[in-house]
Formats: C-alpha cells, sequence, structure tokens
C-alpha cells in the first residue's frame, strides 16, 4: 500500500517524559510535503523542563528551545527522506520490510516490539487516550497501516538514540526499555540487512539506512552541523521542500542560523567544523 501526502508523520517523545513535564501537545510533525513546526509548544515544552531543574546551581544544564526544534527539524527531514524512497524507488518499501521482519522473526516478535513501542513513544492521539494502543496499531492513517508507521517510527527512533548530538536530551526519546524488553535491536539489525537488498539511494548512492545516518557519522557532536550537511549535500535531492526556501527560516527559529559550519577545500569537498 502506497503512502499517500496526507499520512502524518510525528516527531515522537517518550510518553515518561511526557507524563513528567506534563505536555501533551505537539513539536514536530510531517504532513504531506510541508513540516508543521510547533514553536510555542516548543518553548513551553522548554520552560516546563527547566523548571524542573536546578539551574542556579547547574545552569549548564539549561535546555534550549532552539536545540529541541533542531532535533525535531532533524527528525522530519529523515522522514522525508524516507518518504522520497517510496516515492523515487519502491513505493511498498516499509510493508514489505515489516513483511521481511515477520518472515525471519515472527509475527508475534514483531507485533509485541510494536506494541511497546507505541505504549513507551506513544503517537498523540495515543497519548491523549483519543486511541487506545490496540485499537491505534489495528488502524490505518492516509491509507497506511500503523504498524507500517510505527516501524518506520522505530527505526528514526534509533537514528535518534545512536545520533551523539542528540544525547544531551536522551530522556526524551530513551530507548533503554525497549531494547532491554523487546526485539527491537533484532528489528534493527534485521532492517539494516532488509535494506542492503533494496535499491541504493542518494547523493552518496548508500543503503537507506546509512544514507539516514549520514549527517551524524559526519557531523557527530553538533546538530547545526547536521543540518548544515543536509543543506549541502542533500540539497538537489529535497530540492524546494526545505532547502531553498525554508531552510534559513527554520535554522533562524532553532537559533543555529549563526554557525559557520561549512567550508570548501579543493579537492576534498565539504569540510565541517564542531561547535564551540
Amino acid at each position: 500500500m502506497q503512502a499517500n501526502n496526507l499520512t502524518t508523520m510525528e516527531f515522537h517523545i517518550a510518553r515518561r517524559a511526557r507524563d513528567r513535564y506534563q505536555f501533551d501537545q505537539s513539536l514536530f510533525s510531517l504532513n504531506g510535503n510541508v513540516i508543521l513546526a510547533n514553536f510555542h509548544a516548543a518553548r513551553l515544552f522548554v520552560q516546563k523542563i527547566n523548571q524542573k531543574r536546578d539551574l542556579v546551581r547547574f545552569p549548564e544544564q539549561a535546555v534550549k528551545a532552539g536545540q529541541i526544534n533542531a532535533m525535531g527539524l532533524i527528525d522530519e527531514i529523515l522522514h522525508y527522506v524516507v518518504r522520497l524512497y517510496r516515492q523515487q524507488k519502491d513505493s511498498q518499501v516499509m510493508s514489505e520490510a515489516l513483511d521481511w521482519l515477520y518472515r525471519n522473526l515472527g509475527q508475534e516478535v514483531v507485533d509485541t516490539a510494536l506494541r511497546r513501542f507505541t505504549e513507551e513513544f506513544p503517537a498523540l492521539a495515543v497519548y491523549r487516550r483519543e486511541l487506545s494502543v490496540s485499537d491505534y496499531l489495528a488502524g490505518e492513517t492516509g491509507g497506511v497501516p500503523n504498524k507500517v508507521i510505527a516501524l518506520e517510527e522505530m527505526l528514526l527512533l534509533w537514528l535518534a538514540n545512536v545520533n551523539p548530538a542528540f544525547s544531551p536530551y536522551l530522556e526524551l526519546f530513551d530507548d533503554t526499555e525497549l531494547e532491554r524488553n523487546t526485539a527491537y535491536s533484532q528489528i534493527i539489525t534485521r532492517l539494516q540487512s532488509f535494506f542492503e537488498t533494496k535499491p541504493r539511494f542518494g547523493p552518496d548512492s548508500q543503503n537507506l539506512i546509512d544514507m539516514l545516518r549520514s549527517p551524524a557519522i559526519t557531523v557527530p557532536y553538533s546538530l547545526s552541523g547536521q543540518l548544515e550537511y543536509i543543506h549541502q549535500r542533500w540539497g538537489l535531492l529535497l530540492g524546494s521542500y526545505l532547502l531553498r526556501l525554508r531552510m534559513a527560516e527554520y535554522l533562524k527559529r532553532c537559533g543555529l542560523l549563526r554557525f559557520s559550519v561549512i567550508k570548501k577545500s579543493a579537492g576534498k569537498g565539504v569540510q565541517i567544523k564542531r561547535e564551540k
């Protein structure tokens, strides 16, 4: 079943973090070809986090809205890259991936992991109790089974957890319990194997998961550097989606435009400096 432009992908936040900070709003989502960014909600969320921290004695623990915005933007750009892959290479790829996992790990094992993921990192409608976990996973959004959406969101969760620049905010998307209690790690490993069998993608003709990881591998400790990498390396792929029309706006709103982390060297292509 092909994903259509009405399918919404969210920037998922752990239920535990939502409960701790009493936050039930959406920060970022991808709807069709448009990233919906709620900058006011991000500022409110940051205020709630900082209120729980002793910033008098530990001012370095202060969370900045720009960093939350940058993580959300990166997450939704990665979702968009997956969407482009479906459009340009294989419209059924995530459904095929789910079937692959069922064959290799067993449907019960995979469905148990997807259920636990949805419990711990719920879609906003689930968190607000507008839908039960069971009803959500049995349903579909924009013509796409929600299990397939949950699988993609699970992959993006893993990408967040292995991104060093995201690590100061790990409590928002910590996958430790999921890894400990489900086949989550096996699912990610099998997904990597699955995408080795599929067409390559992007400017460097990579396995899709390797491509999605490349900003964090190239600029591991800088959110702004990763956004600049995306701007420079994926500009032709993403086209006017963000880069020509909207990237500067988002970088300003994230408080990241002031960083100049890109330079070009003859014969070396793009070089990226870490933030100071």
